[in-house]
């Protein structure tokens, strides 16, 4: 069920289907929706935003042996590269810093897990960010970097961030 509206002074929530529920405590996790990013090419195949376990099953199917593309290089970035690591070709991670986790845990500690990434087959390419992305009967085959670099992909996840969604605090 989705709500509405809330009204503090009788303690009710309305929700979308009209039902209307008394609360003593209310507690509002409104969620999030991700950071999208621009880009030509958004209606290509296998290109994810982390949301559901279904995306995480579908991104682990689709990088098995594969070439993966990690767009944002904080927590959801990092952890899906990591992830990938034993399963995909290649892991490559796109970043708009020097050093993933810069705005996080700083440059120093970025440098040294950019470090123990590199140790473990993932390829950066920092202070960069995605033109295009191309693909072949609809599924994704290239992103392309502003930078102009091509790299192949067979699938990308976009771990550039969330916004809250707090739509209903206003009403």
């Amino acid at each position: 069920m989705l709500a509405v509206s809330v009204d503090v002074k009788t303690k009710t929530v309305m929700f979308q289907d009209g039902y209307k529920m008394e609360y003593r405590k209310l507690f509002i996790a409104t969620g999030s929706r991700p950071r999208t990013i621009n880009y030509k090419g958004k209606d290509i195949g296998n290109v994810f935003h982390l949301r559901t376990p279904e995306d995480a099953n579908s991104i682990a199917r689709l990088a098995g042996s594969r070439n993966a593309v990690i767009v944002g290089t904080s927590f959801t970035g990092m952890e899906v590269a990591a992830a990938l690591t034993d399963k995909a070709h290649s892991v490559s991670v796109i970043g708009i810093d020097a050093v993933p986790f810069r705005k996080a845990l700083g440059e120093k500690v970025g440098k040294s897990l950019m470090r123990l990434f590199e140790g473990n087959r993932v390829k950066f390419y920092m202070l960069n960010e995605v033109s295009e992305m191309r693909g072949h009967h609809g599924q994704l085959k290239e992103v392309v970097l502003k930078s102009g670099k091509v790299l192949r992909a067979d699938v990308c996840v976009i771990g550039t961030g969330e916004w809250p969604r707090w739509l209903l605090l206003l009403l």
